[in-house]
């Protein structure tokens, strides 16, 4: 799913990896799952746009659908539907689902029901998130899978797989299935691949990735994780989206608007770290496909990128009738104890910004700015740093969001300046993502005297 253009920058990234070559340890480590067995998606766990443009983006590449909500993501008996139907004009509308939480290599599997219909575009993957400082990079990427038909030089029965090669050599194979074509990075298969369920497997080591399909051996090739100035990228989180068209591939010959509404089923989602601890397991979540971690294992010291973790906020002269919920009268001060555990080396640019929100109509109740002075924080027995401020009173009672995040002033390749927000952990005990640009601390109850 590349796309036609996403800024670069030139940033250093926090983490350091150890290359090294696969070795015999324990196994798979469960980190991250979806059995997509509730009745609507998990909104802590994915996101349904792209990362760039502040979160919105809707489409990657020419293709002719815009990613939506309504409808568009359909659960039935355990298995959740990107649904792709025509839309206004010569738009469709389809679905995608973006993880929240981010990975440095492991083994990641879906099992799938692939879509038919010439113009179908669905595909599994795994793309760069936030570096330290808040910035995106494009490359690197790594394609799972692309499912693409569009009746000629792609059909039904063919399956791209492969990581985006700009910066490396594109013939290091260390390993092909015969039924793999590198020059198009192409599987083939004996029938249509979609009459039944599949499941799709890859393992990203430092220095190489494996593709399997339903447990087969497909490649194995040398890769690294690298943007274009050729430093470690960020850590990737994982994509699964529904396109349609597009004039350069899917859409080449046209589209089958007969043929819609499509869907791109997906059983499960599942990605596992190696381990050399006790808890490895030789199957990731349970599945039989999993390839054996004694030839697929890895060495790194990475499993993600370090941030900054908010913990439990405190308030003095405050009610606190249950977690996470403070409760105090109108016109008293909020004064807030904001516990933040830094990663060793974190940069010293940072300015904590925190706002009190109404939740309902997002408007700024009251918000503080200052820089983090890292010589003068409190430092607790657990590591903590806490961060103390005195927020102006609030006159009108009622419900309100507490919110923190990290932001730090940055130079563009240009020479302008920009001030992102930095990615951080939340560690309240608020339900959130766990990986965020912000995190909320504490539902506040402002009551009248």
């Amino acid at each position: 799913m590349s796309p036609r253009f996403v800024p670069f920058f030139r940033v250093a990234v926090l983490a350091m990896l150890a290359w090294a070559s696969p070795c015999h340890a324990s196994g798979w480590k469960l980190v991250f799952s979806d059995e997509f067995d509730g009745p609507t998606l998990d909104r802590n766990k994915w996101a349904t746009r792209y990362i760039y443009n502040n979160e919105t983006q809707d489409k990657f590449n020419d293709e002719r659908q815009r990613y939506r909500d309504r409808d568009n993501h359909v659960f039935n008996n355990g298995v959740l539907s990107l649904v792709a139907r025509k839309g206004e004009g010569e738009l469709f509308e389809s679905g995608l689902i973006r993880s929240h939480q981010t990975f440095y290599y492991g083994y990641f599997e879906a099992r799938v029901f692939l879509p038919a219909g010439r113009g179908v575009w669905p595909a599994f993957w795994l793309e760069a998130d936030y570096d330290i400082d808040g910035r995106t990079w494009h490359p690197p990427e790594i394609d799972i899978f692309e499912y693409v038909i569009n009746g000629v030089e792609d059909k039904a029965n063919m399956l791209h797989s492969g990581p985006i090669m700009k910066l490396q050599p594109t013939n290091l194979f260390h390993y092909m299935d015969q039924s793999f074509v590198p020059k198009h990075q192409t599987m083939f298969g004996k029938e249509d691949l979609n009459k039944d369920w599949h499941v799709a497997g890859f393992v990203w080591s430092p220095d190489r990735v494996s593709f399997f399909w339903d447990g087969r051996h497909i490649y194995t090739r040398a890769y690294q994780w690298l943007r274009k100035d050729r430093q470690l990228g960020p850590p990737a989180h994982i994509d699964l989206n529904f396109a349609v068209g597009g004039k350069r591939w899917a859409g080449r010959h046209g589209v089958d608007e007969a043929a819609f509404p499509q869907e791109f089923k997906i059983d499960y989602v599942r990605a596992c770290q190696f381990t050399a601890e006790a808890d490895g397991m030789q199957r990731c979540g349970g599945s039989e496909f999993t390839p054996d971690p004694k030839e697929f294992g890895y060495v790194s010291s990475l499993n993600d990128m370090p941030k900054p973790v908010f913990g439990n906020a405190r308030m003095a002269q405050a009610v606190n009738p249950n977690p996470g919920v403070w409760s105090i009268h109108d016109g008293e001060p909020v004064n807030l104890d904001v516990p933040i555990k830094l990663p060793d080396d974190y940069p010293s640019n940072r300015t904590l910004e925190i706002s009190i929100y109404d939740p309902v109509t997002r408007a700024v109740a009251s918000s503080i700015r200052r820089k983090l002075e890292f010589d003068g924080l409190e430092t607790q027995n657990d590591g903590q740093n806490v961060v103390r401020v005195t927020m102006p009173p609030l006159k009108k009672p009622g419900e309100y969001d507490v919110v923190a995040k990290l932001s730090s002033q940055l130079t563009k390749e240009n020479g302008a300046s920009e001030v992102r927000p930095s990615p951080v952990a939340c560690g309240t005990d608020i339900v959130q993502p766990v990986k965020a640009r912000s995190c909320r601390l504490i539902r506040l109850e402002v009551k009248a005297r």
